[in-house]
Formats: C-alpha cells, structure tokens, sequence
C-alpha cells in the first residue's frame, strides 16, 4: 500500500543497538510494537507504505480526529479515504511529530490490526529487518550494522518514493518493489510471460484485497534460481497477477516484483533508505 510519500551517503558502521521484536500477526504480516497519545499497539511494518495508516475500529477506540482526506494507491486499487491526526508516535526510539494518518476500512478478513507504520517514520533510517529472527532496529541515517557480510545492491525509487532493487530468476531479470507489507510475493505478467509461465496451467492463487477492500484473483506457482545481490534462494513462491499498484509504482511496463515477506522468512534485509542501498543475507550461512 503506498500513499504516493536521495541522497547518497558515507557508511559507517556502528555497534548492534537493542532490537524490537517482531510479531506474525493472526494475518501473517510482521508488526512492531508503536507507541502514541494511545499508548502502545501492534502496526504492520511496511517498507511499501509511503505514509502510515489506521483502521477504523482502532482509529475510532483511540479517538482520533478526521483531518482531510487524501487519495489512497493500494495494491488492487485507489480511493479517496479519510485522514486522521494520528499525533506523535515513536518506534525503536524514533519519533515522529504531528503525523497524520490513512484511516482504511476494516480489514474484510475481519482480523484486527491497529493500522500501518510506514516511510514518514522510518523512511530517513537505515533498517535492519531480521525476520528470521523477528526483530527490527533503526539506526541513524549513514550507519550500518558491523556484522554485515555481503555487498549492497543499489536501489532504485520508485513512483512514490519506495525503493526497487534489481533480482534475477534464472537467466531472466526483474525490478523488485520492497514490500515488507505484503505476505506474499507477486510478479506481473510482463515477467510471467518471460518465465514461460502458461495461465491455464497455474493453480489459483489468493483473492488480494489490498488496503482498499477491492479484490483481485491471482495465479501462484514455484519460480527457481533467484538472486537477490549475494543471497541466492533454490525456489520460492509467487502470486501472479497485473496488479494496478505495479501501474502506481511506475514499472508495468517491465518485468517486476512485489517482494514480500515469503521471500525474507529465511533473510536478513538491511535498507539504508537515504543511501539507496540494500543487502540481503541469509541467516544460516
């Protein structure tokens, strides 16, 4: 989900600070502990939100004023939702002042999630996202973990200001979305059609509803020899879908990648966002 939100930067690398720990919500997305005037709640963490967002059950229980409205890019569509005045919120030390909120429709599966925390908190930080070992650490702009093996890959923007990194399946090239908001990876069928992947023989995949409650069917199969920079994966799998978010991030018109959290369940990803680098390492090396 993105709300349509660079400098290359000296790396230093710094001491491991204390890390917050990750929880898999009843959903399957990774969320963090936030804490605001509400006190402190679980918020999806997504590298592919450009701006922060609420439900409405948690906005309206925390009694958070409506402030506006804004057109909202979710992954099957866009709306013009209204905004709320979320106030200051801190993660892993950092706050952020007088931020204001999407405020989305509950969630059509039912399940209760406190909202979104996206790039207008974290997005000026290097992020260390371990998933592996459910845990998260923001360090200051220009610094990275000491204990980071691999090369970065440099990453490029997208339409709203996410970031995209360049992956390889098999012989053939992608762009990738960094989208630790989506559970499950999806590719487009720009790259479908390079991977020989035939419609009629895929299995049916998900019914993606995305932050707008619009639904899109999806095919899913297995893709083989990925390479992400140095970590390479034997096979993983993919929705397969033209979603219209791959439209709002700018790259239908290639072969690309929504990467979700499937792909990181046994991977280290370190983003430093204002240096536009990314690293990607196993765990079990």
């Amino acid at each position: 989900m993105i709300r349509s939100l660079s400098l290359a930067l000296s790396l230093v690398a710094v001491p491991a600070a204390a890390a917050v720990p990750v929880e898999i919500a009843q959903t399957g997305h990774a969320t963090v502990p936030v804490e605001g005037a509400f006190g402190e709640a679980q918020f999806v963490f997504d590298t592919g939100a450009e701006g922060s967002a609420v439900y409405a059950d948690f906005s309206d229980k925390a009694g958070l004023k409506i402030a506006g409205s804004e057109k909202l890019q979710g992954q099957t569509g866009a709306d013009d939702l209204p905004l709320v005045e979320l106030g200051s919120i801190s993660l892993d030390g950092v706050r952020k002042d007088a931020l204001k909120a999407v405020r989305l429709e509950p969630r059509a599966d039912g399940v209760k999630l406190a909202g979104i925390v996206g790039l207008d908190v974290f997005g000026d930080r290097t992020v260390d996202f371990d998933l592996p070992n459910k845990r998260i650490v923001l360090l200051a702009p220009s610094t990275l973990p000491r204990d980071l093996r691999s090369k970065p890959i440099e990453a490029k923007p997208t339409t709203g200001n996410l970031l995209t990194v360049p992956v390889t399946i098999g012989t053939v090239k992608a762009t990738a979305v960094i989208d630790t908001g989506a559970r499950k990876t999806r590719i487009n069928w720009a790259l479908g059609r390079e991977l020989g992947l035939d419609p009629a023989k895929l299995n049916k995949g998900d019914t993606i509803h995305g932050a707008t409650n619009v639904t899109v069917e999806t095919g899913t199969t297995r893709v083989a020899d990925i390479q992400l920079g140095d970590r390479r994966l034997a096979e993983a799998p993919v929705l397969v879908a033209d979603l219209p978010v791959f439209a709002a991030f700018g790259v239908d018109d290639r072969a690309a990648i929504i990467l979700g959290l499937d792909w990181l369940d046994r991977t280290r990803m370190v983003i430093d966002f204002p240096g536009r680098r990314v690293w990607f390492e196993d765990t079990n090396p």
